[in-house]
């Protein structure tokens, strides 16, 4: 039996019809891993602007009445705000020593202020710690007359400039800043430090170190970072506060705008 083999020819041609075939093998194979792999570096882009927001968020709409305040100081960018722990309506001038509270505090951490019809602005200014607010030090928290009442004492008296018009007081807790660092591209979270009147005198890491703060990474790869707040207007009608994170990373771009409306009104 006489066989016979491949000729040049035959050779060529089934090579090159061998490489059609791995040429768009590769063309519907590249396409997906090309569409993954830009999905993944969009996805890394938008965690690290959109990671912060819903920390950002629940601490915004627990903040105090008016007490929200943002500032720029350089590559530092920083939103600050005072947080409710609990609340409760008082049934007697609280401009007195001592006065009854419908409501017993029950908040899971201790007080550090006490706060009556704060409107951010010069006189009923909770940052000032006068007209509006006391500090912890000066006053006590004990039954009252009746199961769902408590006394409030204060020394010395407090001076609040006026009553809340729907008879709210607050126990509010040390301030909140979270403070975001263009040179290292990250959004930290400050706490547990001393209260300033001035914002600019707490808007730098150093300067909240200083003033004995503690704090955790929010998050990181950030490029620029823009915080606004409305101006204080009433106990009834909520500052608004809007957040821009922009990331940049292998020449993508991402840019968030998160808005939060809405202090802690009950």
């Amino acid at each position: 039996m006489k066989t016979r083999g491949f000729t040049l020819i035959e050779l060529v041609v089934a090579i090159a019809i061998s490489a059609i075939v791995i040429v768009f093998a590769a063309l519907f194979i590249s396409a997906p891993i090309d569409a993954y792999d830009t999905h993944s570096r969009r996805a890394a882009l938008v965690s690290d602007a959109s990671g912060a927001w819903p920390r950002m968020e629940a601490d915004l709409r627990l903040a105090l009445p008016n007490s929200l305040r943002a500032r720029r100081n350089g590559v530092f960018v920083v939103l600050e705000m005072l947080p409710v722990i609990d609340v409760a309506r008082y049934m007697t001038p609280p401009s007195a020593p001592s006065f009854t509270t419908a409501g017993v505090y029950r908040g899971a951490a201790a007080p550090a202020y006490l706060s009556v019809n704060n409107l951010g602005a010069p006189g009923p200014d909770a940052y000032t710690l006068t007209g509006s607010m006391v500090a912890a030090s000066n006053f006590v928290a004990a039954p009252g007359a009746a199961p769902d009442e408590q006394l409030i004492s204060v020394n010395p008296a407090p001076a609040f400039i006026a009553d809340s018009l729907q008879h709210w007081l607050y126990f509010v807790g040390k301030p909140v800043t979270y403070l975001c660092d263009e040179g290292q591209g990250t959004l930290r979270r400050y706490t547990n430090y001393t209260l300033a009147t001035n914002q600019a005198a707490l808007d730098s890491p150093a300067e909240l170190n200083a003033a004995g703060a503690s704090n955790e990474l929010i998050t990181q790869g950030l490029t620029t970072c823009n915080f606004a707040v409305s101006a204080p207007g009433s106990v009834t009608v909520s500052q608004s506060a809007a957040v821009r994170l922009t990331t940049v990373r292998n020449g993508d771009t991402v840019t968030l705008l998160h808005s939060s409306v809405g202090q802690y009104l009950p």
